[in-house]
């Protein structure tokens, strides 16, 4: 699947999702969660984060371009935390309409 693609049409649009999940982007935050609790995600970004920081095989060797990492890593971070919150809310809704 592609992950990286040079074409300027798709320099801002989704390349890893399907239609189904374009149409209901929960699918993939549900699907994410399934597979990573928030823990785990943190420490995962975390051990990367740290990799490509203090490694001496690492691709931020320049100050600005290392404080760029942490940047995107805190950003990605929120970004996780955000996704879970409105998972739980999709899925408080769900319930709700359920009952109704």
């Amino acid at each position: 699947m592609r992950t990286l693609n040079k074409h300027p049409q798709w320099h801002n649009q989704p390349l890893r999702l399907n239609d189904e999940e374009r149409k209901d982007p929960v699918l993939i935050i549900d699907d994410f969660f399934d597979c990573y609790h928030l823990q785990e995600a943190r420490q995962l970004l975390w051990d990367w984060m740290v990799e490509i920081v203090s490694s001496h095989r690492s691709i931020a060797s320049d100050p600005q371009e290392r404080n760029n990492h942490i940047f995107f890593y805190e950003k990605m971070e929120a970004l996780v935390e955000a996704a879970l919150i409105i998972r739980r809310k999709h899925h408080k809704m769900n319930r709700r309409s359920r009952k109704i």
